[in-house]
């Protein structure tokens, strides 16, 4: 495993750039990993700001997140994954101070905070095997919405992921053999295509016909532990 691994995505909707994501992965002793990310939306006028830090099996231990749109905070939120339990902290805009308490039957393994490293991450859950398969990997997000601002309370997710197969994939930061797979969020949205890159499903590169998007990895830098 990389010791530390950097990068930017930028995003496009409709053909036109809108907007871009800078992210970082520092691996642990003990086996896991830290992941950052910051995210800039222009389309939206939205800035998403998250940290998680996950186990050696990639499921996740805590995560911050903070948004702000339009020059204001929408809300920062910080999650706790105890082994049954799921515990939210925030405040919000629209609803003030928040706790929230969810039981789990078991451990989590995907937590939503909408950045594209981090929406790769369910990949993981899924696998590379049975091509063709599609199997629903149950979670929490902090939003429904396409964009991830509306919402911000843990909510549950069911998301459905196929593995396509693996294939050479170039994109601006390089020519990479990657893991395709299908997402669908909701029922009612189309599937989005994601391929991802080795172990750690390091992002490179998403499209989604719900909003006519495309983003895709630009540069990538890694240096050993």
């Amino acid at each position: 495993m990389h010791g530390f691994i950097s990068g930017r995505i930028e995003y496009h909707t409709r053909g036109e750039w809108s907007g871009r994501e800078h992210f970082e992965m520092f691996a642990r002793a003990d086996g896991g990993r830290t992941l950052r990310a910051l995210c800039k939306m222009r389309d939206v006028d939205l800035t998403r700001d998250v940290s998680m830090s996950l186990d050696a099996h990639s499921r996740p231990l805590d995560a911050f997140v903070r948004l702000v749109q339009r020059g204001r905070v929408r809300g920062s939120t910080l999650f706790t994954v105890r082994p049954h339990e799921l515990v939210c902290d925030g405040t919000l805009a629209d609803h003030g101070h928040v706790r929230q308490r969810h039981a789990l039957d078991a451990p989590l393994e995907y937590l939503g905070l909408h950045p594209l490293v981090g929406d790769a991450l369910v990949t993981l859950v899924r696998g590379c095997d049975r091509p063709g398969e599609t199997r629903f990997v149950a979670g929490y997000t902090n939003s429904s919405s396409p964009d991830g601002n509306e919402g911000l309370l843990a909510v549950r997710s069911n998301i459905a992921v196929t593995f396509i197969g693996h294939e050479r994939r170039r994109v601006p930061a390089g020519e990479f053999d990657a893991a395709h797979h299908l997402l669908r969020w909701r029922p009612e949205w189309p599937e989005a295509h994601i391929w991802t890159y080795g172990p750690q499903a390091i992002f490179l590169e998403l499209t989604w016909a719900l909003n006519d998007s495309r983003y895709v990895l630009t540069t990538l830098e890694t240096e050993e532990a």
